[in-house]
C-alpha cells in the first residue's frame, strides 16, 4: 500500500530519468569548460573548495583577481559539486575541446545531474499536490500535479539545464527552492516551527547555487495566499526566513565580489545591447520575451546560441516587438485582474513572469539576448496553466468522466509524446562542443559567437591533427573554419578570436606572416592586451621573420595599440642593436622606452649597458650594467664592466670584474685573455 501511494512519483522520476538516459555516455560541452575541466579549483577536488566559496565563480579559470563579467558571479555550491566529483570519482580524462588531461569522470557528472533533476520533480510534484489538494481530480494521472509535473519533466527547454553538466547550478537552485516552498506549506498546514529552519537552509543553498531562488521571496508568500486562507501577516512573518537566506547570500556574495558592481561591459559579446539605443534595447527585449512565450509553447528549432546577431536589434515599429509589449500587457493584466479572485491564471503568470524577471535584461543586463535555460524555472508557470486547462477546465466542459478520461489522456500523450521526442532528440545534440555547435550553427546562422565558436572546433581539431604530423588533415580543418572565421567578422568586425585565429590559418596554410599580422593590429586596435596576438608574434616575428624594417613597421603599431607594453620598445631596440649597421642611440631611444616600464629586465639592463658603452658613455653602461649585476650574475656583464672601467684607465677595477666574469665561465679564452691584458697594464 505505501508503494502504491508513490505510484504518481515513481512514474515522474522513472519518466525523467529516461528522458536523459542518452546523456550518460556525453562528453563536456559550452560552459563545462569554464566550470569543470579548466576550472583550477574543481580540478583540485576538495582542496580547491576553500577557494570555490573565496573567490568569484569565474575565478577557478580566469585567475583570483578576474573581473570577467559585468556585476561578477557567485555560485559556487554546483562548482564545490564538481570538486568533490573530482575528488571521488576523477580520473584522467581527455575531451573534444582540451588540449590536454585533465581530471574528470562526464559519465558521473551527467548521472548526478539527472539525478538532481529527478528529485527535484519529486519534491515538484509533493508540493503541486498540496497547493491543489482542493482542486480533486476522478484519475490521479489527469490531476493538475501529475500533468503540470510530466509536462514540465517533458520540456525540451530544459535539455540544455540536464544535458550540459553547467546547468547544475539551475538544478540546485530549483531544488532547493522547491524544497523551501515545500517546508513552509508544512510549517502553515502542521505549525511545525523547524520548517522555517529548514525553509532559510534551503534558500540559502538555492541563492548559493543560483540567484533565481531569490525570486522566491516573492514566489513563496504569493503561493500561500492563492492556496491557504491565512492572515497576511502570518504570510508576511513565514517569509522572514527566505527573506535571511536571501540576504545572508548577498552579504557573503558582496564580500566575495567587493568591486566588481562597477565593471562595465566593453564587448558586444559580453552586453549584446552595448551599441543599441534605448529604443533598440526594450524593443529588442520584448521581442525576446515573446520568444520564449513561442518556445515554451512550440519549442523548436532550438539552439545554444542567441548571441549577437541571431537576434536582431529592432525598434519600437517593428510588428515583433509591439506584439512583444502588447502579450505582457495583456498577461500583465490578467494576473493583476485575477490575484484577488485567487485565478490560477494569474498564478501561473505570476511564477513565470517573477523567476524570468531577472533574467529578461528589463532591470539588468544578463550579457545575452536571451536563453533557454533562463527560462528552465519560469516555464513552470505555464505548465500549470496548462495542466488545470486540462483538469479542471476540459473536466468541467465534458462534464461525462470517460469522455474527459479519453480526451484528457489523449491530449497528455500527445503533448508529452511530442515533448519526449523533441527532448531526447537534442540531448544527442549536446554531446560535446563539436556536436553542438556543428547542429546550432545551422539555427544561429547569423551568430558572430555562433559561427566563430564552431570554427573554433575545427581549429582545435586542426591543433590535434598537427600534434600527430597529418599536415593535410590540419589544413582540411583549418580551410573549413575560414568561411565561419570570416561570417564572425562580417557580423562582428571586432571579433577577436576570428580574427586571430584567421591571421593564424593564413600564416600556418600559406606561410602569409604579413596578412597574419594585418589580423593581429586589427584585434589589437579593440583588444589591445590580446595575449594570443602578442605570445605569437613574439614567437613568430622574432624568431620566424628576417624583414627588419617591416618587423619595425609591425612593432610601432603594436606602440599605437599598446603604448603600456614594454616588447615593442624592447624588441625595436634590439632590431637597431642587432643589425648590421647598428644604430645606437635608435636602439638606447626604444631601450630606454622599454626601461620605464619593466626596469628590472636583466636582458633590457644588459643591451641598454652595452648600447651605452658602444656609444662612449662609459658612466651610464656601467650604471645599466651594474643594475643587471644585481638581478643575476654573469660572465657576459661582469666582462663589459671590466671593459668599461679599463675604457676609463682604471685598471684594477677592470681586473676585479674580468677575475669574476672567469669564476662563472673560467673555459672563455677571450676572458682569460682580458685578464692578462689587465694584469699585464697593472704591472
Amino acid at each position: 500500500m505505501k508503494l502504491q501511494k508513490y505510484i504518481p512519483q515513481i512514474i515522474i522520476v522513472v519518466f525523467a530519468f529516461i528522458l536523459y538516459a542518452n546523456t550518460l555516455g556525453h562528453q563536456y560541452a559550452l560552459d563545462d569548460k569554464m566550470t569543470y575541466w579548466k576550472n583550477e579549483f574543481v580540478q583540485k577536488g576538495a582542496a580547491g573548495i576553500h577557494d570555490i566559496l573565496a573567490y568569484d565563480s569565474m575565478a577557478g579559470m580566469f585567475g583570483k583577481d578576474t573581473k570577467e563579467l559585468e556585476g561578477g558571479r557567485y555560485r559556487p555550491l554546483s562548482l564545490v559539486t564538481f570538486a568533490l566529483e573530482v575528488e571521488l570519482f576523477g580520473k584522467p580524462t581527455t575531451d573534444v575541446s582540451a588540449k590536454e588531461p585533465f581530471i574528470g569522470n562526464p559519465g558521473i557528472s551527467h548521472f548526478i545531474n539527472i539525478l538532481l533533476y529527478c528529485i527535484s520533480l519529486f519534491i515538484l510534484y509533493n508540493v503541486l499536490k498540496k497547493l491543489f489538494r482542493k482542486y480533486k481530480s476522478d484519475y490521479w494521472y489527469l490531476s493538475i500535479p501529475f500533468i503540470a509535473t510530466m509536462i514540465f519533466a517533458a520540456h525540451p527547454l530544459h535539455t540544455e539545464i540536464v544535458a550540459n553538466i553547467k546547468g547544475r547550478d539551475e538544478i540546485l537552485a530549483f531544488l532547493f527552492s522547491i524544497a523551501a516552498m515545500n517546508s513552509i506549506i508544512n510549517y502553515f498546514d502542521s505549525n511545525k516551527k523547524y520548517e522555517l529552519i529548514n525553509t532559510f537552509l534551503f534558500i540559502f543553498l538555492g541563492a548559493m547555487s543560483k540567484e533565481i531562488s531569490i525570486t522566491f521571496l516573492a514566489i513563496i508568500p504569493v503561493s500561500v495566499y492563492f492556496f491557504r486562507k491565512e492572515k497576511v501577516s502570518k504570510i508576511l512573518i513565514s517569509t522572514i526566513p527566505v527573506f535571511l537566506g536571501a540576504v545572508i547570500y548577498l552579504l557573503i556574495r558582496q564580500s566575495v565580489i567587493v568591486d566588481q558592481t562597477e565593471i562595465a561591459a566593453t564587448q558586444l559579446m559580453n552586453d549584446p545591447f552595448i551599441n543599441a539605443s534605448f529604443e533598440q534595447k526594450y524593443a529588442t527585449i520584448f521581442y525576446t520575451l515573446l520568444l520564449y512565450l513561442k518556445l515554451i509553447i512550440f519549442p523548436h528549432p532550438q539552439t545554444c546560441d542567441y548571441y549577437p546577431f541571431h537576434i536582431p536589434l529592432i525598434t519600437i515599429t517593428d510588428w515583433r516587438a509591439m506584439l512583444g509589449i502588447l502579450v505582457y500587457l495583456a498577461l500583465g493584466v490578467i494576473m493583476i485582474l485575477g490575484f484577488r479572485k485567487k485565478s490560477i491564471y494569474a498564478y501561473g503568470i505570476f511564477i513565470y513572469l517573477a523567476t524570468l524577471s531577472i533574467t529578461s535584461n528589463i532591470f539588468f543586463s544578463i550579457g545575452a539576448f536571451m536563453s533557454e535555460r533562463f527560462v528552465f524555472v519560469s516555464l513552470l508557470g505555464l505548465c500549470i496553466i496548462i495542466a488545470y486547462l486540462i483538469s479542471d477546465k476540459l473536466a468541467k466542459k465534458l462534464g461525462h468522466r470517460e469522455k474527459f478520461k479519453k480526451a484528457g489522456i489523449g491530449i497528455v500523450i500527445v503533448i508529452l509524446l511530442a515533448f519526449s521526442v523533441k527532448t531526447i532528440s537534442r540531448n544527442r545534440v549536446w554531446e560535446n562542443n563539436l556536436t553542438l555547435f556543428e547542429h546550432d550553427i545551422k539555427v544561429s546562422t547569423n551568430s558572430a559567437k555562433g559561427n566563430s565558436t564552431y570554427a573554433s572546433e575545427l581549429y582545435k581539431l586542426s591543433e590535434d591533427a598537427e600534434i600527430i604530423g597529418d599536415t593535410a588533415l590540419r589544413n582540411k580543418y583549418l580551410l573549413q573554419s575560414i568561411p565561419y572565421f570570416e561570417k564572425a567578422l562580417e557580423i562582428y568586425p571586432d571579433y577577436s578570436e576570428a580574427l586571430v585565429r584567421l591571421g593564424n590559418i593564413h600564416y600556418k596554410v600559406y606561410g602569409d606572416y604579413k596578412a597574419m599580422f594585418d589580423y593581429y593590429i586589427k584585434t589589437l586596435q579593440k583588444n589591445p592586451l590580446n595575449a594570443d596576438v602578442w605570445n605569437n608574434t613574439l614567437g613568430v616575428l622574432v624568431y620566424n621573420v628576417d624583414e627588419p624594417e617591416y618587423e619595425k613597421e609591425v612593432w610601432l603599431e603594436f606602440i599605437e595599440a599598446a603604448p603600456e607594453r614594454p616588447d615593442p620598445y624592447f624588441q625595436i631596440g634590439n632590431l637597431y642593436y642587432f643589425s648590421n649597421i647598428s644604430d645606437v642611440d635608435s636602439a638606447i631611444y626604444y631601450f630606454e622606452k622599454a626601461v620605464k616600464i619593466i626596469p628590472q629586465n636583466f636582458e633590457l639592463l644588459f643591451q641598454l649597458g652595452v648600447s651605452y658603452g658602444n656609444k662612449g658613455d662609459f658612466i651610464s653602461a656601467r650604471d645599466y650594467l651594474l643594475k643587471a649585476a644585481d638581478i643575476k650574475e654573469d660572465s657576459e656583464v661582469y666582462r663589459y664592466l671590466g671593459i668599461t672601467y679599463g675604457m676609463e684607465g682604471n685598471d684594477i677595477k677592470a681586473l676585479e670584474y674580468f677575475e669574476k666574469a672567469l669564476v662563472l665561465d673560467p673555459e672563455n679564452q677571450i676572458l682569460q685573455q682580458n685578464v692578462a691584458i689587465a694584469k699585464g697594464r697593472l704591472q
